[in-house]
């Protein structure tokens, strides 16, 4: 045994501390390291529900899905035995008007014997490389609390809930929509109502019908969504309920009016009995909840738990200007002002924003990686990033960079969890 070893990713040699022998980090090359990695995940995740089927499923669901890539699953290695792993799924995430391909980080998981070895730090090192092989622009994750940030993941949305008592629902006469259960022929519909509500919102991913059809007929194996139908039939708003408790908390929901808002919270409410109250997870400017608010008594709670949920990092910065920059020349052009260069750091790459007389001469903004992806998600304005440590923005800058990077825009709706 060695006193501190190395790690192996590809063929290139990083040293590790605490962890006490070699392991090699790489994507899962056959299908019983892929067995083995699913088996970990869900003996870990699913503890109370853990079984070889169920680990099975899960790893049919992850290589059936539209858009997977073979290698997604990297794998931690000690010769032919797995300890440790994690998915890095491969979507394009709106940021405004454009899309940028996206690593969706999940599943994170470390073989019990191997806890505290340093395997989990190889395995996050091992992200940010394989995102830049794969010219992934972010990294996405919904992480536990006090890990990720060591590893310059920051927090980039903070999720609101609306809560809807019993009392206050049962002022209201029944709906005249009624609902039902999805059907995989409700796919297009419910792709439809999806980018209604939520394509508006850095943070949502770019849907194809196959994608929405997959998923669809994934839930509809367990808890199919739930559609409300006006009185000619037309779905007008779904609801996604969890497949486990606590069931009074919904997982997402659209509404196109009232009525449809009203007969989904109705159905909900009648769907968990002894509850007191429901709650809806839905974007505090959005239209279901405007529905909501306007004839309903609501709590909503924005919960704000630094270091924790959802996080992002930058990661291939060429791909991640390409994507963004005509969504920063479409804003600059909007408001006008000065026209800069911006650096990440002390990375090569510069982003040159709106017209000037010459790169060289314009003004530099230079952001830390955790300033960039804030003022991305708009999750902090730039005038609060301006003072953080590592940050340089020039004063004449500052009001178009408020323009550039406006707040309150970014929503993850629960069915693009991973």
């Amino acid at each position: 045994m060695k006193p501190f070893s190395s790690v192996q990713q590809d063929g290139i040699i990083f040293p590790m501390m605490r962890l006490m022998t070699d392991i090699t980090i790489r994507s899962a090359a056959t299908s019983d390291e892929l067995d083995a990695f699913f088996l970990l995940a869900a003996q870990t995740f699913e503890p109370d529900a853990y079984s070889p089927v169920a680990a099975s499923r899960w790893r049919q669901r992850v290589e059936g899905m539209p858009g997977y890539v073979a290698g997604q699953v990297r794998c931690a290695l000690v010769g032919t035995t797995l300890i440790g792993g994690y998915i890095l799924y491969e979507r394009m995430m709106r940021i405004g008007s454009v899309a940028v391909p996206t690593g969706c980080f999940a599943s994170l998981v470390t073989h019990p014997d191997w806890c505290g070895r340093g395997v989990a730090t190889a395995l996050m090192h091992d992200t940010v490389k394989r995102a830049n092989e794969r010219h992934l622009g972010l990294i996405l994750l919904d992480g536990i609390a006090h890990f990720y940030g060591r590893f310059g993941y920051t927090d980039v949305l903070d999720s609101t809930r609306h809560i809807v008592s019993r009392a206050s629902l049962a002022a209201w006469s029944r709906s005249p929509y009624h609902v039902r259960p999805a059907t995989l022929n409700d796919a297009p519909i419910l792709l439809e109502l999806y980018e209604r509500h939520y394509a508006g919102y850095s943070g949502s991913f770019v849907r194809s019908l196959d994608w929405q059809r997959y998923d669809l007929a994934w839930r509809l194996a367990d808890h199919p969504p739930l559609l409300a139908c006006d009185e000619t039939g037309q779905v007008r708003g779904y609801l996604l309920l969890p497949l486990y408790a606590p069931r009074h908390h919904a997982v997402e929901a659209a509404a196109d009016d009232w009525n449809a808002a009203l007969a989904l919270l109705q159905y909900h409410a009648s769907d968990v009995a002894d509850a007191t109250d429901i709650d809806w997870s839905l974007p505090p400017d959005s239209p279901t909840f405007y529905a909501l608010a306007d004839r309903l008594n609501l709590t909503s709670r924005t919960y704000r738990h630094p270091d924790e949920g959802w996080m992002a990092l930058p990661a291939h910065l060429p791909t991640l200007f390409a994507a963004i920059a005509p969504l920063f020349e479409e804003r600059w052009r909007a408001v006008g002002g000065e026209a800069f260069r911006l650096r990440i750091g002390d990375a090569a790459p510069i982003l040159a924003v709106g017209q000037g007389s010459g790169a060289l001469e314009r003004l530099t903004v230079v952001l830390t990686p955790q300033g960039f992806v804030q003022l991305l998600f708009g999750f902090r304005p730039a005038h609060w990033i301006a003072h953080q440590p590592g940050v340089s923005i020039p004063a004449t800058i500052l009001p178009t960079l408020d323009a550039l990077f406006p707040t309150g825009h970014a929503w993850i709706a629960g069915s693009d969890a991973f």
